[in-house]
């Protein structure tokens, strides 16, 4: 019998601004993938929020090396 893996989240933690560690949200923000310029609310100082494109498992393909046929 094969166990199948899942993965679980169990606790999630809000985001905080790297300088003055305050919670923040990014729902006001129209986030898009790259680099993202955010003023924190509290301490007004900018930083760099970055959003990766999400790969699917499907797309990643394995890369095996190829074989040498030496038929000797």
């Amino acid at each position: 019998m094969k166990k199948q893996l899942r993965e679980m989240v169990v606790q999630r933690f809000p985001y905080r601004c790297p300088y003055c560690d305050q919670p923040l949200s990014y729902e006001s923000y129209s986030l898009k993938v790259g680099e993202n310029e955010i003023v924190c609310p509290f301490c007004k100082k900018k930083f760099i929020k970055v959003i990766f494109k999400e790969i699917s498992l499907k797309k990643i393909k394995r890369i095996a090396p190829k074989r040498k046929n030496n038929p000797q």
